[in-house]
């Protein structure tokens, strides 16, 4: 079963079928009674809840659910939970009203590939799971044969198709941005005075991906100059990214000068915003 819905690159839509039909079990009688899932597109979850109340709660228990849906999938498919206000009946109930639709909706396959699709999903026990599946591969094929047509092409990662002269689809994509994103990060922080053509030795990425992470890291330095912990290193690193200075040239004099001005220059700022916020009153 698994090769034959990757063969037709429907194993994201089964997955995420598969999460709705069996939402109960992964997060929980409580959980399923206050809110419930609407699909999930590009790693991101749409979640229908009951109340704000709710919304809240299921805000700080983000973290755990995400885990247990990949745990249930065994793979990474959810990165992100977004909540939505909703009447969960609405959701809920939509296994019911499939099954009173005609399985043969129309479409452009023949018979004999819907009878071949029917007996691929016949590993399916629960019989919603497997009616949603059956949908889903009829619609999808008919897809996929009109893009291939058009030159669609599969993901160098998966097997979605994709259009011509794009090489990753959305969820591939998004997740090769967040692995440069980490690896930009981690590179920068082991060698803060390399320049962008450096760094894509090391790690390839856009201007924008380095000037982004570099400034990321420059702030979270900055932002923890007050905090328990913070120690001479730190001070270093914040200096060799806002300079370039390599550390055969930095020396104690130079750091202490700049972090001073860092300083000088926070202390400015809030004692700006203090005056702007007297004023106010």
């Amino acid at each position: 079963m698994p090769s034959t819905l990757k063969s037709l690159g429907v194993t994201k839509q089964y997955n995420a079928q598969s999460v709705i039909v069996h939402w109960q079990e992964i997060a929980g009688e409580e959980i399923a009674s206050h809110a419930w899932p609407i699909s999930i597109q590009r790693g991101i979850m749409l979640l229908a809840v009951n109340n704000s109340v709710w919304s809240h709660h299921l805000m700080m228990l983000k973290s755990g659910i995400i885990n247990k849906i990949n745990a249930f999938l065994n793979e990474k498919m959810v990165i992100d939970i977004r909540f939505q206000a909703g009447d969960l009946r609405k959701y809920q109930n939509c296994e019911e009203d499939r099954e009173n639709t005609s399985i043969l909706q129309p479409t452009k396959l023949d018979s004999e590939e819907l009878a071949s699709l029917w007996q691929a999903t016949a590993a399916i026990q629960d019989n919603n799971l497997r009616k949603k599946c059956y949908y889903v591969l009829i619609k999808q094929t008919g897809i996929n044969i009109t893009k291939k047509k058009a030159g669609w092409q599969s993901c160098k990662h998966c097997s979605v198709l994709v259009p011509p002269g794009q090489s990753y689809c959305s969820v591939c994509s998004l997740a090769y941005k967040q692995e440069r994103k980490y690896a930009v990060t981690k590179l920068l922080t082991e060698a803060p005075w390399l320049t962008y053509h450096e760094s894509c030795q090391f790690v390839p990425c856009s201007p924008r991906e380095f000037h982004t992470g570099k400034k990321r890291l420059v702030h979270k330095l900055i932002y923890a100059l007050f905090e328990p912990g913070w120690d001479k290193l730190n001070e270093a690193t914040l200096v060799m990214l806002m300079t370039g200075v390599k550390p055969d040239r930095i020396n104690e004099t130079m750091v202490n000068t700049v972090i001073s001005k860092i300083k000088g220059r926070l202390a400015e700022k809030v004692r700006r915003k203090s005056y702007v916020s007297a004023s106010r009153r």
